[in-house]
């Protein structure tokens, strides 16, 4: 019981790590959507007239697209790693329950 213990609160705890690493990529990629928004900007500042608004706006389509395709991806993953808690919590209760009522 022990070793199954350790070994789900070993999961668990690789888990909680996969989350953090998670949250500092999408922070990475939320600076990084606004370093290309400022590129944008730049290069809107630089090129004027009716082919610079119209390749400004293709330019700024492609990046929400990219953009919301992206966090679609995070979300996914991340609710996926809840998933994987929330299954790896359930089986150490249930452990813990059989320790306790001595089922085990």
């Amino acid at each position: 019981m022990d070793k199954e213990k350790a070994l789900l609160e070993k999961q668990l705890e690789q888990a909680l790590q996969k989350r953090r690493n998670l949250e500092d990529v999408q922070i990475g990629l939320i600076e990084l959507n606004r370093e290309k928004a400022k590129i944008l900007m730049n290069f809107s500042d630089a090129w004027q007239g009716n082919q610079a608004y119209t390749a400004i706006g293709k330019l700024q389509d492609e990046m929400e697209a990219e953009w919301r395709e992206t966090r679609k991806n995070a979300n996914a993953l991340e609710d996926q790693l809840v998933e994987e808690q929330r299954q790896i919590r359930n089986q150490l209760e249930r452990l813990e329950e059989n320790n306790t009522n001595g089922a085990y």
